[in-house]
């Protein structure tokens, strides 16, 4: 690359101030315990040990200085070059058409100082398939996304030349930023049926594991916990119910605020060919996902929420990094199903749903039944052998497993509508998926001994998304072929393009 025939651009210095936060919040737990609460330089292990944290500190802060240093950026009319790396320096460039979406995140000290973090997605799944720009000022934010605007507007154009057009005029084209439209919003009701309805309420016991677990390391607190188990011993029935009471409510509180830190402010929008995800509220993040993308339709029910009619939807999207797979593709994280199936029939009409779905045969029934369940056979192995004072404890465990597979054949359905296939599988949790023929890579049908006694299968659909199987267990065999014979035949010419 010549560097001399670019404009570069560095991260602003603020960019470094917030790398040396992050990596003093990294070590803010040791450093308060070992320099505040335990500040003990008497011993050699504790010199050691403090001396060594120290430089440790000091190498993660002169790495992010490199890298900060080091680290630019440019961009011509085709191609945006980066130079990064903390001790060697690497180079490598992008072009711009190959960029399918733009993933801005602010978390709560980025929005302090002022800047955001910018992710440019090929929708590949190459190492070198996209970068970050992980602060920069809101200004060139837009002034980036402005760009990638008109890079997908002259690919348009170049992708459905005019008739009888022979040149490309040279008259600079006014690129409009796509107008924005508001597909759904949540409220603050349902926020709070949303964290009543999850194990979030939950959530005041693995963060107060995670902060004992923490200081425990450093400071023994054997005596702390002899004490309270004193106290729970002698305490009267009441005083229990009440310390009880006060733990789950105070887990209802921190369960509703974690919920309205990550979904506040959620948005649910649509700008031009793409889905954009707006949602934080401290932590303020923005992902889009490209309509031609969209490979599968997701809907999510948990055991709880499935008593409110309380529904999650995701999309399955073509080539989703990495990192960003579990987050982006959730477009609407609960909500009623009557809405939920409103939005998806009138924003995503590509996707069907049928009105009828059928269900498995009684003989699917006994194969789940007779199936053996290798956790149930081992853990009651392991209880009867070593703890068989608590054996009745089995009857719930083998309980829950009966329960489940009962549960499992009551809400598997499937269906075939045109060139759609739809499946309801699941349990406790039960899935819907929807796809359709063209956007299907694979379907794959195995039969184990114990099916083929009884005529049923499993069917396993592919798509070229992320998390993009789809299995449905102890089908008919019949069903399974007619699937296969299905998928095998292109009987219509658009079936063979496949989107995305």
């Amino acid at each position: 690359m010549t560097e001399a025939a670019l404009t570069w651009h560095r991260l602003p210095s603020r960019v470094l101030l917030l790398r040396v936060l992050e990596v003093i919040k990294s070590f803010i737990i040791p450093l308060v315990l070992l320099f505040v609460i335990n500040n003990d330089w008497s011993s050699t292990f504790g010199i050691i040990l403090r001396v060594g944290i120290l430089l440790f500190l000091l190498l993660d802060i002169l790495q992010k200085f490199f890298g900060w240093l080091n680290f630019r950026y440019a961009l011509d009319e085709k191609t945006v070059y980066v130079i990064d790396g903390n001790w060697i320096k690497k180079e490598k460039s992008l072009p711009l058409y190959k960029i399918q979406s733009v993933h801005s995140n602010s978390p709560f000290l980025y929005r302090l100082l002022g800047v955001v973090e910018l992710t440019f997605d090929t929708n590949a799944n190459s190492d070198d398939a996209s970068f970050k720009l992980a602060g920069v000022f809101p200004n060139e934010a837009k002034r980036l996304e402005d760009i990638l605007d008109q890079v997908r507007h002259r690919k348009t154009e170049t992708d459905v030349p005019v008739e009888g057009e022979t040149d490309v005029t040279e008259t600079p084209v006014t690129i409009e930023k796509p107008t924005s439209r508001l597909l759904y919003a949540l409220s603050t009701r349902e926020i709070i049926i949303a964290s009543l309805t999850s194990l979030s309420v939950f959530a005041i016991f693995p963060v107060a594991s995670t902060i004992i677990s923490s200081i425990d390391d450093f400071i023994n607190l054997d005596g702390t916990f002899d004490t309270i188990g004193d106290w729970v011993v002698h305490a009267s029935i009441i005083a229990i119910g009440l310390l009880v009471l006060s733990v789950l409510m105070l887990s209802v509180v921190i369960g509703m605020v974690i919920n309205f830190l990550k979904y506040g402010n959620f948005r649910l929008e649509r700008r031009g060919d793409r889905i954009r995800v707006e949602k934080g509220l401290l932590n303020r993040s923005a992902k889009e996902i490209p309509y031609e993308k969209i490979q599968a339709v997701r809907i999510k029910e948990t055991f709880i929420r499935r008593w409110f009619n309380i529904v999650g939807v995701e999309l399955v999207a073509a080539g989703t990094m990495d990192e960003l797979k579990n987050e982006s593709s959730t477009i609407l994280p609960f909500v009623k199903r009557e809405r939920a199936m409103n939005v998806l029939n009138e924003h995503f009409d590509q996707f069907v749903w049928s009105d009828t779905l059928y269900r498995l045969p009684k003989r699917s029934l006994w194969v789940k039944l007779l199936r053996i369940s290798w956790v149930g056979l081992i853990v009651s192995g392991v209880v009867l052998y070593f703890f068989r004072d608590y054996a009745w404890w089995l009857i719930l465990l083998w309980a829950i497993i009966i329960g489940g597979r009962l549960l499992s054949y009551m809400t598997t359905r499937y269906a075939r509508n045109g060139r759609f296939i739809e499946l309801r599988t699941g349990a406790f949790n039960v899935t819907s998926f929807l796809t359709d023929k063209p956007r299907i890579e694979q379907i794959q049908v195995t039969q184990t001994p114990l099916q083929r006694r009884f005529n049923v299968c499993n069917v396993l659909f592919s798509t070229r998304g992320v998390l993009s199987h789809e299995l449905i267990e102890d089908i008919p065999k019949q069903e399974a072929d007619a699937m296969l014979n299905w998928f095998s035949r292109y009987t219509v010419e658009e079936d063979m393009k496949t989107p995305g």
